[in-house]
This record gives C-alpha cells, sequence and structure tokens, in this order.
C-alpha cells in the first residue's frame, strides 16, 4: 500500500504553496488542519514529526520536509510528468527559474516575515516601526524587479506557462496585501490572472478554511506565515 501524502498546516501564505502545488498535479493528500498559534501546534503526532513548531511540513512516507520552498521543488521535480511546473534541472531555462523563486523566497519573502513579526506579534519578537518601514520599503523596491519582468506583456513569468515561481510570486504579492503594501498595476493584473486558475481556489479553499480564517480573524489578524 502506498505511503499517504500529508500537508500539515493550513491558514497561511507559506502552507498555501504546498496545497497549491499538489492542487495544480492533481494528486490526492490528506490535510492536517495545524494553524499557527492555536492549540492544534500541540498535537503530539505534530510534534513528533517536526521539532521547528513551524508550518507547513510536507509527509510522503519517510520523507518530511518542512520548508514551504523545498516542498514547492520537490513535487515540481518528483510528479514533472503530470505537469511541468518547472524546467529540466541542467537546462538553461532551469538556471533562470530558480533564480526567480530563489530572488522571491529571499528577497520578497524574508521582508514581508519582517512586517509579520514586528507588526503581527509585537508581543513575541517586540514593536519596532522602523523595521517595519525599511522591510516594507524594500519589498517595494525588490518587487519592482518583478514588474519589470512582466513588462513585455507576458502572463507568466518564464512566458506563456504558468510555473512553481509564479505561485511562489503571488503567494507573496497576497500576502503584501495583507500588510498593506501598494501593488503596481502591472502586478495587481498578474495577480487577477494567477490566482483565477482552478488550482488556486481550489488550494485557496483547503487552506484557508473558515475555522482557520475565523481563528486568526479573531485573534486580530490574518496570518500570513508560521
Amino acid at each position: 500500500m502506498a505511503a499517504a501524502m500529508r500537508v500539515w498546516g493550513i491558514g497561511t501564505s507559506r502552507t498555501l504553496r504546498a496545497h497549491w502545488m499538489l492542487a495544480e498535479l492533481g494528486l490526492d493528500y490528506e490535510t492536517r488542519e495545524i494553524i499557527p498559534r492555536t492549540p492544534s501546534m500541540d498535537d503530539p503526532d505534530f510534534c513528533a514529526l517536526n521539532q521547528r513548531s513551524k508550518v507547513p511540513v510536507f509527509e510522503h512516507g519517510d520523507l518530511v520536509i518542512g520548508e514551504s520552498g523545498a516542498i514547492v521543488f520537490h513535487l515540481a521535480d518528483r510528479y514533472r510528468e503530470r505537469c511541468a511546473l518547472a524546467p529540466s534541472p541542467g537546462s538553461d531555462e532551469r538556471a533562470s527559474f530558480d533564480d526567480l523563486c530563489i530572488f522571491t523566497l529571499m528577497e520578497l519573502d524574508a521582508p514581508l516575515y519582517v512586517i509579520r513579526r514586528h507588526g503581527g506579534l509585537p508581543e513575541v519578537y517586540g514593536e519596532s516601526p522602523v523595521a517595519i518601514q525599511s522591510a516594507g520599503e524594500y519589498f517595494l523596491r525588490q518587487v519592482a524587479e518583478m514588474d519589470r519582468r512582466l513588462a513585455d506583456g507576458r502572463p507568466y513569468l518564464l512566458g506563456e506557462n504558468f510555473s512553481a515561481a509564479d505561485l511562489l510570486l503571488v503567494t507573496c504579492l497576497g500576502w503584501a496585501r495583507i500588510v498593506d503594501l501598494p501593488l503596481s498595476s502591472r502586478l495587481e493584473e498578474y495577480l487577477a490572472g494567477v490566482t483565477s486558475r482552478a488550482g488556486y481556489r481550489e488550494a485557496f479553499s483547503r487552506n484557508f478554511t473558515p475555522e482557520a480564517m475565523a481563528l486568526l480573524s479573531g485573534a486580530g489578524r490574518v496570518d500570513a506565515t508560521s
């Protein structure tokens, strides 16, 4: 009997990445509804699996991955025969894809997390308006590179075909909206186009359940990450 796939974690922009990849690939999997900073984080099975106390976690047999980017890359390569969400490893196209993905994770996701820590969780990480402002300004400077990338009218980052690079970028653009960072009209149009995909809608409903939204909104915030 084949080992079941599981995604541990819902309710954040980073958990959305795992759910969205699996939806695009048409893979069956289980969802364990672990929501950051709720009692669900104390689930004994989750704690035994993941000592980092972070979501998402992807589990498939003996394989356990606890970084959203690594989950995206693994699924893109392991199941590429189902849907090509990344160029072939070793190709020039793959190098460009990797460049865009790592740029997104390092230069866009990272400053958003600074805002998350000091804006959404000051009781944990300390209040720092200067850090929030600086991180927001940095994000807007860096996301302009993606705006330029799309300036030739291409529908997706790599051209005519959707890829996991778009998935990563869109989760950051959605997160930027949550923290009230303005996006250019081009990026807004791009965001609207990509989020119209059936895979995104399926993943969104699975990731942002009514229970998750109620818990997170009840805490005075919509969580963007773990």
